[in-house]
């Protein structure tokens, strides 16, 4: 299966609706036949979006459970989510409720291996930007003698 990577930010249009990149909206038409679940994160300020056929087998308990005998997080994980469907060009309309996760409008969509997570910018600049920029180490050149 292949794995969603990377990050895109765009903006939703007047209609609430967010356009999923290409690379990201193929792999979540064939994971999920265009049915998506959106559900707030437990841990950070951001929503997670499953292909339908993901989320059913988190569900079903046929992938790695990550709620371990959590009863709080299966609720906040089952009884929050929404059921959504892309339509014309790789759209999805964001339910109402979800609007206060992007006060800008602006949406940061980012891989994450086998579902996405959709972020106010500077919220994921604060989570998760500041691991990504941290400088590299330096490269080994030749010694000084």
């Amino acid at each position: 299966m292949p794995l969603l990577t990377g990050h895109r930010d765009h903006v939703l249009d007047a209609k609430d609706r967010l356009v999923i990149p290409a690379q990201f909206a193929t792999l979540l038409e064939a994971q999920g036949g265009g049915v998506l679940y959106l559900v707030p994160s437990g841990e950070m300020p951001c929503l997670e979006v499953y292909a339908a056929r993901v989320y059913e087998a988190m569900a079903e308990g046929q992938v790695p459970n990550r709620f371990e005998g959590s009863q709080q997080a299966r609720r906040v994980f089952f009884q929050s989510a929404e059921r959504v469907e892309l339509k014309g060009p790789q759209r999805v309309t964001l339910p109402k409720r979800f609007l206060p996760y992007f006060p800008a409008r602006e949406v940061r969509i980012a891989g994450m291996n086998t579902y996405l997570e959709l972020w106010h910018p500077p919220w994921w600049d604060e989570h998760v930007g500041k691991a990504l920029c941290t400088p590299p180490l330096p490269l080994p050149g030749p010694r000084a003698e």
